[in-house]
């Protein structure tokens, strides 16, 4: 996980126990959520402890709607060649603009 994308799950929970929030989990869990993960060597296998990860915070949140896209790729625009991920992304770009990813 990038130190990045660590702060910002670290400020969601430090938005659970803001007062000034009382729905915040609720706000949350209503959102859906598209979770695109690249890496090189093996990212489908070795990004599970991620996935696995967001799929507890997930839980936790209350959160029902989301979606993996895993893909591989060293240097920038490298994922652009790997097909699976293209054609899902594409399928999922799809299901998005006819309204049906999550149904």
């Amino acid at each position: 996980m990038s130190a990045s994308l660590k702060l910002f799950i670290d400020r969601w929970t430090e938005s659970l126990r803001d007062t000034r929030i009382d729905n915040f989990k609720e706000i949350m869990s209503q959102k859906k959520y598209l979770i695109l993960i690249v890496g090189g060597d093996s990212p489908r296998i070795k990004a599970q402890p991620l996935v696995h990860q967001f799929k507890l915070i997930f839980e936790f949140m209350n959160i029902t709607h989301f979606r993996f896209l895993i893909g591989e790729g060293n240097k920038p625009f490298d994922v652009l060649n790997d097909s699976q991920f293209m054609e899902e992304l594409a399928n999922t770009n799809l299901a998005l603009k006819k309204g049906e990813i999550y149904d």
